[in-house]
């Protein structure tokens, strides 16, 4: 049988969106099996995400929007505007419409920053794909161009668990506040120490502010410094800090994930894979498609050190297109 992307539409939106459950769900969503995963959560880069692909499923789009509604303020607004400006990982419009949405709630009210400098849709269309329309529609959706009924939020989201690898982030957030420098600290307590220029990379802060961050930790004699070559070097003592550590085994800090490399080719086959001209095109002609796609992906930096597997380059037509669904298979798990 030809390898084809529209045969594997299907199988791609059900990768992804499992992905997307699973996330959610360690960061407390309800309604989905909780995950033994051990690496740190990004929440971020997920918001940015979910904003694509998660309209395949209205019901975790709303279980989205009513986690955002209780625990938005934990969601570090700077740092999100700055990887959608620098990834283009969101769908504008959407961002938009769920910052809208969200500031209408008292305790949401800084989300409207989000949609200064965003034109609504000038010709609105159904927001959930598959979904007819039941009932009045969204006026908040609607006014960014997406046609919506209004969600259907049920307040049952939690904070996340403090004592899951996963919310590592947010229990540090919680410490420190939602800040630059408590992801700072995450990282060099998973990683042990590192120079501004790699924290800021992994992190998307800016070199700048990473430093300065940096050195005020120093000063607390917790956080030591040695300078190595023209770089200057920032370590903790891991030990020091065991006690952040209240999950079962193993007893260690969470894994790093860069999970910027693995969202962004997978938002960038989703644009392709839902094109309605694709069934149009050829096994080859999907497959210069797909290059296309995932040779801009990775001008972002973004395919994980982590993984075993990686696009492949040295084939055509069919070939290419088999083993790279392969990897992007790979990149939801």
């Amino acid at each position: 049988m030809e390898t084809s992307l529209t045969r594997y539409r299907d199988s791609f939106r059900k990768n992804a969106l499992d992905l997307l459950w699973r996330q959610w769900s360690a960061l407390g969503i309800s309604g989905y099996g909780a995950t033994d995963d051990d690496r740190v959560i990004d929440p971020e880069t997920l918001v940015l995400f979910s904003t694509t692909v998660a309209r395949h499923d209205p019901r975790l789009f709303d279980e989205i929007l009513d986690w955002l509604q209780i625990n938005g303020a934990w969601i570090n607004l700077q740092r999100l505007s700055r990887l959608q400006e620098t990834y283009r990982l969101a769908e504008p419009t959407v961002l938009a419409a769920m910052a809208d949405y969200l500031s209408q709630h008292p305790e949401q009210r800084k989300w409207k920053s989000l949609t200064r400098n965003v034109e609504p849709l000038s010709d609105p269309r159904p927001f959930f794909p598959d979904l007819p329309i039941f009932g009045p529609e969204d006026e908040t959706f609607l006014r960014w161009g997406w046609r919506r009924n209004r969600p259907q939020t049920r307040g049952m989201s939690q904070f996340p668990p403090p004592d899951r690898p996963t919310c590592f982030l947010f229990k540090l957030r919680a410490l420190f506040g939602c800040q630059a420098r408590a992801d700072i600290m995450g990282w060099l307590l998973i990683h042990g120490a590192g120079h501004s220029a790699a924290i800021a990379r992994e992190l998307d802060y800016f070199r700048g502010s990473v430093q300065a961050v940096l050195n005020d930790l120093s000063r607390s004699g917790h956080v030591h410094s040695m300078r190595v070559g023209r770089e200057k070097y920032f370590g903790i003592k891991r030990d020091e800090w065991r006690f952040l550590i209240t999950w079962p085994a193993p007893n260690e800090f969470p894994r790093w994930e860069n999970w910027i490399g693995r969202f962004v080719p997978l938002r960038k086959t989703s644009d392709l894979i839902e094109r309605p001209d694709l069934e149009k095109l050829s096994a080859e002609v999907q497959a210069i498609e797909l290059r296309k796609a995932l040779d801009s992906a990775a001008l972002a930096r973004t395919v994980p050190p982590q993984l075993t597997d990686s696009p492949r380059t040295d084939l055509k037509g069919e070939d290419y297109l088999a083993a790279n669904v392969s990897f992007l298979k790979s990149l939801t798990l």
